[in-house]
């Protein structure tokens, strides 16, 4: 049972892990089904990116097994919720020993926090799974983590504290290990419903393998079966570098925090030192503009002042745009190579120039498959910071832009087989709600997924009339030479003599 710190009377203070508790809902952890689908991908997500940030080809191997019964049957496994038992190993670079409890047991605290883009948005994703887990079970959490070049491993089991949100160790040890061993196992309980959420987790692996194609994923279900996707391309993207942030992009409560942690002496030199792409000129430039001196010290604005300049941050036209190196697009190739899993006919990639949405930059990248194994009808996949999402399609702009479309244009139809790709990086994933299942209709975003899929419809329009071009020509040319066989025959009866298509038209038997 939960207790809070009362402060006074009718006052009370809530922990950030009690209310992310109490508040679970907004997170996508609102009924087993969701919950256990929730909790996988959180884990395996934080998998991939401690495998990338070590810029190693991912490994990633999930294990759900039932821990109410030994062996599952169909009529239990409908039977819901149940207990469960989720691990997840990979092979990144492994914690240090002294950073597992905080980063493992503390809501809100991580790697993440940076200007820069990645999976992980609000840094409470993995610790709400292990959150949920402890509330649903009272079982205790299990890690392992290894780090290259070390003599041995740390294991540790734990608890939560989430009255004061801190980590509770109950054991913890050292085993030896081979040096060049590296990576991390987590092991915990929760309850979930299988039967409900299969389709979902199973189309979570399924997309997961698409958008990275140079991982190697695992997972072995509760009914015993093992699902695995074997890398297809040894290519891992651009890595994503840290940068400042754009002055667009800043609010008042950020820029009073900046200017108190700067030592810089004058405001010209806080703004070339503090954000990204402001030289000498424009930093003095932008000043004149909001009314400030720029030798002026920044610690001695005032709150109209302070307030004066992020409003004229907002509104100032000549910053230069936002630097894409914080970004890491798939890249054509890795998402070529992910589309022809489904086994298509065709495959078109496009990948747009960066552009910008409230001081931040994004990537769009699009692709179209058609034909081969993809089923009838339109499919869209949708990705962010590559992380598919399975939920609200309908409300997601990606799926509002192929509405509005006419596939007509293109020589194509709604009942032809077709897979829609949309891939969006950026530092500020616009997304609606904090599950991050879909994307806001935001203008600047629509517009590039947009113009993206229209250049991949051209292309594919062009192939896909080529061929049923070639297809017409190939079936008039059948049937003329079963005309021509037809004469050939029908003259040789008529007259006794022999008469073969090539001397009546020209039309070798072997061309028949």
């Amino acid at each position: 049972m939960l207790t809070v710190e009362r402060i006074d009377t009718g006052i009370v203070e809530l922990s950030v892990s009690e209310w992310f508790y109490r508040n679970r809902a907004i997170a996508g952890f609102d009924n087993p089904a969701r919950s256990l689908y929730v909790s996988i991908r959180e884990t395996v997500e934080n998998s991939l990116d401690a495998c990338e940030n070590a810029r190693v080809l991912p490994n990633v191997t999930v294990n759900l097994q039932p821990v109410s019964k030994s062996d599952p049957t169909d009529e239990w496994i409908s039977a819901s919720p149940q207990i469960y038992r989720l691990s997840v190993q990979d092979n990144g670079t492994g914690i240090p020993k002294g950073n597992v409890p905080q980063l493992i047991g503390k809501m809100l605290t991580g790697t993440k926090f940076l200007y820069k883009q990645s999976r992980g948005t609000f840094g409470l994703g993995g610790s709400l799974a292990l959150l949920y887990g402890q509330v649903t079970t009272q079982k205790p959490i299990k890690i392992m983590t290894s780090i290259s070049g070390e003599s041995h491993k740390y294991y540790a089991t734990m608890k939560l504290d989430i009255e004061k949100n801190q980590p509770i160790i109950l054991e913890e040890t050292e085993i030896p290990k081979r040096p060049e061993e590296h990576g991390t196992i987590i092991s915990f309980h929760l309850e979930g419903d299988w039967f409900r959420s299969k389709r979902k987790i199973i189309d979570y692996f399924v997309q997961t393998s698409i958008i990275v194609p140079y991982s190697s994923l695992s997972f072995k279900t509760p009914e015993g079966d093992s699902i695995n996707f074997p890398r297809v391309i040894g290519t891992l993207p651009t890595e994503a570098k840290e940068a400042k942030p754009h002055p667009s992009g800043v609010d008042v409560e950020m820029l009073k925090q900046m200017i108190h942690a700067t030592r810089t002496s004058t405001f010209r030199s806080f703004m070339m030192s503090s954000f990204q792409r402001v030289g000498s000129s424009t930093a003095h430039k932008f000043l004149e503009y909001a009314g400030l001196d720029p030798e002026m010290r920044p610690q001695d604005i005032g709150n109209d002042a302070l307030l004066q300049l992020a409003n004229s941050m907002k509104t100032y036209g000549q910053f230069m745009a936002p630097s894409a190196r914080s970004l890491s697009p798939a890249s054509e190739e890795v998402l070529e190579a992910g589309m022809n899993r489904l086994d298509p006919e065709v495959v078109v990639v496009r990948q747009r120039a960066p552009s910008v949405y409230r001081g931040h930059p994004f990537i769009i990248e699009t692709g179209v498959a058609y034909g081969g194994a993809i089923n009838s009808g339109v499919r869209l996949y949708r990705f962010a910071n590559r992380i598919p999402l399975l939920y609200d399609e309908r409300n997601d702009v990606s799926s509002r832009v192929i509405r509005e479309m006419n596939l007509k244009n293109y020589g194509l139809r709604q009942e032809d087989p077709l897979a829609f790709f949309v891939h969006i990086s950026s530092t500020k994933i616009p997304f609606k709600t904090v599950g991050k299942e879909y994307i806001a209709d935001v203008d600047e975003v629509r517009r590039e997924i947009d113009l993206g899929l229209k250049d991949c419809l051209r292309k594919l329009g062009k192939q896909v009339r080529k061929q049923k071009r070639v297809q017409h020509r190939l079936v008039r040319e059948d049937k003329l030479l079963k005309y021509y066989g037809f004469m050939a025959r029908t003259l040789t009866e008529s007259t006794g003599r022999p008469v073969t298509t090539e001397r009546l038209f020209g039309v070798r038997e072997s061309e028949r």
